[in-house]
């Protein structure tokens, strides 16, 4: 079964169509290049994807328990406290298994009677065993292992978040991502904010991924590296090719339309 599905899906702004009955699926693993001219929609399309944007016609349907990832473009979007501990954070569930820990711990101080504190402490316990359990799926040392790969050093780790400017929280953001490890991840331009060192880094990181991964780079060898099919937006309507970028330059070539 497809991770997700995308049914017929169209999209006009102003009069002007931007997309048009797209169709395609994401399988397990599959790694789905999106390319086109600048305004062909490569950005709304992601964004239809991960359900910020409703197309005019058309669905995406997500199989039950698929955990997708988005990186824009842009972030806004800040979290707070220092970098390192936001990037553990987003581990599923975490903040919630955190915030239970703290509210059984005031109810077992505040609680006088014996039995009632023995039921809060065996939840209590059982608590600490699901994060021990998230730990060993989210190990806390590889937030710290993504976090230097994309460029911070050690000593910035327990910097606060609001004192990134705009590039580095576009990095902290990839960060929390990658560690999330989504079932689908979609990158929009994701090395527009890296150096060279740490787009080698994204790129090693990203070839282990193990999830399905949807990318629009305007980097051509990055994009080459890392996907096996593409989905052209063209002036001429959408087209499906089963190999990288210059596999759909070569086809294109082929069927006269370049």
């Amino acid at each position: 079964m497809s991770l997700l599905t995308v049914l017929k899906v169209s999209l006009a702004f102003a009069d002007r169509k931007i997309l048009e009955g797209v169709n395609f699926n994401v399988e397990r693993g599959q790694r789905i290049g999106l390319v086109g001219p600048n305004g062909a929609g490569k950005t709304t399309l992601l964004r239809i994807l991960t359900g910020e944007l409703q197309p005019d016609e058309g669905e995406i349907r997500v199989q039950k328990g698929v955990r997708t990832g988005y990186l824009p473009q842009d972030v806004f979007e800040t979290h707070k406290g220092p970098l390192l501990a936001s990037v553990q954070a987003a581990a599923p569930g975490r903040t919630a298994l955190e915030a239970q820990v703290r509210e059984l711990d005031r109810g077992l101080h505040a609680e006088g009677d014996p039995q009632v504190q023995e039921r809060i402490a065996r939840r209590l316990a059982e608590v600490h065993q699901q994060i021990q359990h998230l730990d060993r799926q989210y190990p806390p040392h590889e937030a710290e292992k993504i976090l230097v790969g994309l460029g911070f050093s050690p000593s910035e780790l327990q910097h606060p978040m609001e004192t990134l400017s705009g590039g580095w929280k576009m990095r902290a953001a990839l960060a929390r991502l990658l560690y999330q490890q989504p079932d689908v991840l979609f990158l929009d331009e994701p090395t527009n904010h890296l150096d060279v060192p740490s787009v080698r880094w994204l790129e090693q990181f990203l070839q282990s991924f193990k999830g399905a991964l949807v990318l629009v780079s305007h980097d051509r060898e990055f994009l080459n590296r890392q996907i096996n099919r593409t989905i052209a937006l063209d002036p001429e309507g959408v087209g499906y090719y089963s190999g990288n970028y210059d596999f759909y330059l070569t086809a294109r070539e082929q069927e006269g339309l370049t």
